[in-house]
C-alpha cells in the first residue's frame, strides 16, 4: 500500500521538474498544458491521474471513518482538471508540428502583478467573474471550480487532522509562497495568453498545496 503515495509524489514531481526544466517557471500548473506541444500535451492528463488515483486509495485507506469522503472528492477533483484540461479559449492550433510561442511576464509588455496584495485580490476576483465561467466553454467551469475542490478540502483535512503545528506551518506556507511568487514571472503560451497575470503565484501556492498533502497525510 505504500507503493500508492510514493508512485504519486513521483509522478508529481517528475513532472513539475520537467516543465521548470524545460520551459521555466510556470504561471499555473494548468498552464503546463498550453507549455506542451501538440504530441505531448497528453502528459498533464496523465500527471492529474498519476497523481490523484494511488495517493487517494492510500489516502482513502488511513482516513477516519467521518472523513473519507474528502480524500473520494479531492481525488476525482484533479481528475476533472485533468479531463477540462483546455480551458481557455477553444482547443489548441491542430498542426501536428505545433510549438507553443513562450513569453513571460517580463517580455511581453503588458501589466504585472506590481503592486502587492491589492493587485493580487484584483487578480484573483477577476478570475473567478462568474460572467466569464462559460466565455471560453464548460472546461472553464468544470477546471476552476475542481481546483478549489482540491485545494480547500486538502487544506481543511490537514487543519483537522495533523493539529496545530500543520495549521500554522499550512497557514504561512501558502503565505510565503504566494509573496514569493508575486515576485516571479511565469513563463505562459502567448497564443493563449488570455486571464495570464504573468506572475506565478498560483503555481507555488499549488505546488505547497501538493507539499503539505504529502508531508502531513503520508508522513
Amino acid at each position: 500500500m505504500l507503493s500508492l503515495p510514493i508512485i504519486s509524489i513521483i509522478a508529481c514531481f517528475a513532472y513539475v521538474f520537467f516543465i521548470v526544466f524545460k520551459y521555466g517557471v510556470p504561471v499555473s500548473l494548468s498552464e503546463t498544458y498550453y507549455l506542451l506541444p501538440n504530441k505531448w500535451d497528453w502528459l498533464f492528463s496523465a500527471w492529474t491521474i498519476l497523481t490523484a488515483i494511488p495517493f487517494g486509495i492510500y489516502w482513502f485507506t488511513i482516513a477516519e471513518i467521518g472523513l473519507k469522503w474528502i480524500p473520494v472528492v479531492v481525488m476525482i477533483a484533479l481528475g476533472m482538471i485533468g479531463v477540462a484540461d483546455c480551458y481557455k479559449s477553444g482547443p489548441k492550433k491542430e498542426e501536428p508540428d505545433y510549438a507553443p510561442k513562450l513569453k513571460s511576464g517580463n517580455e511581453n509588455g503588458e501589466p504585472t502583478l506590481k503592486n502587492g496584495w491589492k493587485s493580487f485580490f484584483k487578480e484573483l476576483a477577476s478570475k473567478f467573474n462568474p460572467k466569464d465561467f462559460f466565455k471560453y466553454g464548460p472546461a472553464r467551469l468544470i477546471h476552476y471550480s475542481n481546483s478549489l475542490i482540491a485545494i480547500i478540502l486538502s487544506t481543511v483535512y490537514i487543519c483537522m487532522t495533523a493539529g496545530a503545528a500543520a495549521i500554522t506551518s499550512t497557514i504561512l506556507s501558502y503565505v510565503v509562497f504566494i509573496i514569493v511568487g508575486l515576485k516571479v514571472d511565469g513563463v505562459y503560451n502567448a497564443d493563449y495568453s488570455a486571464d495570464v497575470d504573468n506572475k506565478a503565484w498560483i503555481f507555488f501556492m499549488e505546488l505547497v498545496c501538493f507539499i503539505n498533502m504529502f508531508v502531513f497525510i503520508f508522513i
